[in-house]
């Protein structure tokens, strides 16, 4: 196996070297006359702390401390944060000893050369006005591995530890964690496990006066499905994104987001339903959510991992269930009545006639229509865990 060549250390002065052929002569300091000790990096021989720490040396032993103190709070898995600060305390002091102050090592819990590196990386960045995008770049690749490995794992105790520090940053911004769950969530049937679960009052279906003028053709709704499958998707991603649990005007004021920046949102991931003269049809499920997911993509720096697609994707299905009430009708024809009301806020424009003309399209589809279309979503989401 080939040995890694040693590290080549050049220092600002001179070592004396033994002759061939003579013995060698007592050690002498390499920085003044008399030597008792060796630098553990370089062998240079020095009499004592002063020379050690000497200008002269300074680029070895400013070193020596720092790889000790690191090496230290890495190798022992044991040792408390309070010692580990205390440790990181001592190297700062040291650090600003050398240069006067002007170096500032910050108390990182990570440990070893990650830690170092994260910390030359955030010198002089202002952690309050810098883009998340550009801190997530500014971490290293194993900070990142973590961050996303707590996002794909929301039991883990990483995942619990930032979700409690995003419930405690919530707490005096203006875009809190809503008290009641998104209304697509509610279960049919409510169990035991979700007694103590609230959530958002489920919207109404627009009202029989809009929808008696509107006579779409026969068999339509069947065709405008996956296009209904794609406004959902980017239904349930602005919501998340908002955090709201409904587009109801009383949710929207409670977040302080308004009607006009959320019906950008959602027509900037299905351009098709504000755009008069679109022709565009789906022709899958699969083809409907990877157009939404593509544009989403281009939205968010880093990418999403697959993961959030599933999560997205996982309350279609009961979105588009058929109650056995021939009475009711499926999830998704409230989530469209709730889009209608947000685009006819101020006049019934392309994007709320195209909602409305959905809803009467829908409502004839059969039974055996919306299973088909459910069983087609939900073969995609399991395709999508395996993969």
């Amino acid at each position: 196996m080939n040995q890694p060549k040693p590290v080549q250390i050049r220092l600002p002065f001179s070592v004396p070297r033994p002759k061939k052929g003579q013995a060698p002569p007592s050690r002498v300091c390499g920085m003044l006359n008399d030597s008792r000790y060796t630098c553990p990096r370089c062998n240079v021989a020095y009499c004592g702390l002063d020379c050690f720490r000497s200008e002269k040396h300074g680029q070895c032993s400013e070193g020596f401390y720092r790889e000790t103190v690191v090496n230290s709070i890495s190798a022992d898995p044991g040792a408390g944060m309070e010692e580990k600060k205390g440790m990181m305390e001592m190297l700062r002091r040291f650090e600003e000893d050398q240069d006067g102050g002007e170096g500032m090592l910050a108390e990182l819990e990570d440990e070893g050369e990650e830690g170092n590196e994260l910390a030359k990386k955030l010198a002089g960045v202002n952690i309050d006005e810098i883009d998340s995008n550009a801190l997530f770049h500014l971490l290293p690749p194993e900070h990142r591995d973590k961050f996303l490995a707590a996002l794909k794992d929301p039991e883990s105790e990483a995942a619990k530890h930032l979700v409690e520090l995003a419930a405690e940053e919530d707490e005096g911004s203006a875009m809190a964690i809503p008290d009641v769950m998104p209304w697509w969530e509610a279960p049919d049937v409510p169990d035991d496990e979700d007694e103590g679960e609230q959530y958002a009052d489920m919207p109404d279906v627009v009202a029989e006066e809009v929808l008696a003028g509107i006579h779409p053709p026969s068999g339509v709704g069947s065709k405008l499905a996956y296009n209904a499958v794609a406004i959902s998707l980017a239904y349930i991603h602005t919501l998340l994104s908002s955090r709201l649990p409904s587009l109801s005007p009383w949710h929207r004021a409670a977040q302080g987001v308004s009607a006009d920046d959320l019906k950008t949102d959602v027509t900037a991931l299905i351009p098709f339903l504000a755009d008069q003269k679109s022709t565009i049809r789906y022709t899958s499920a699969r083809e409907a959510y990877s157009t939404v997911w593509e544009i989403i993509g281009t939205t968010l720096d880093p990418a999403p991992p697959p993961d959030l697609l599933i999560r997205l994707l996982s309350p279609l299905p009961g979105l588009l269930h058929p109650p056995l009430d021939t009475a009711s009708s499926p999830r998704l024809l409230h989530l469209l009545s709730d889009l209608y009301r947000l685009h006819s806020l101020s006049r019934v424009g392309a994007a709320g006639k195209k909602l409305a003309f959905y809803v009467v399209a829908l409502r004839q589809m059969g039974r055996a229509e919306w299973l088909k279309l459910e069983r087609e979503v939900q073969g995609e989401i399991g395709r999508l865990e395996r993969e």
